[in-house]
């Protein structure tokens, strides 16, 4: 499908490979870079620096060690001796689903 008719100061180059056409007359047709107009500025949510410091502080590995609690539950696991104390689940997920809440 052709394209019969660009804006004025457009130019279809069928030798340029761009996926866009470029506007004639510009720095970019002149091979010098476009001088800089303004800038671009970028603002993060409460949340966002909220989850950043979460992941810096998780990349810090300053979380406490727990390979020895994890190894005791495995152990109880394999053996058939590991129980659920189902109140204490249920509480843990509410304050999850409490603290999901507060996010928004």
């Amino acid at each position: 499908m052709a394209i019969d008719k660009l804006p004025p100061g457009f130019h279809n180059n069928p030798v340029s490979n761009s996926k866009y056409p470029q506007k004639s007359g510009t720095a970019a047709s002149s091979g010098t870079p476009a001088p800089v107009s303004g800038r671009d500025e970028v603002t993060l949510t409460p949340e966002a620096r909220q989850l950043n410091r979460m992941q810096q502080s998780l990349s810090a590995g300053t979380g406490a060690d727990n390979s020895a609690r994890l190894e005791a539950i495995k152990k109880a696991v394999n053996e058939g001796s590991y129980t659920v104390d189902a109140d204490r689940l249920a509480g843990n997920i509410i304050n999850l689903e409490h603290d999901i809440e507060s996010l928004y």
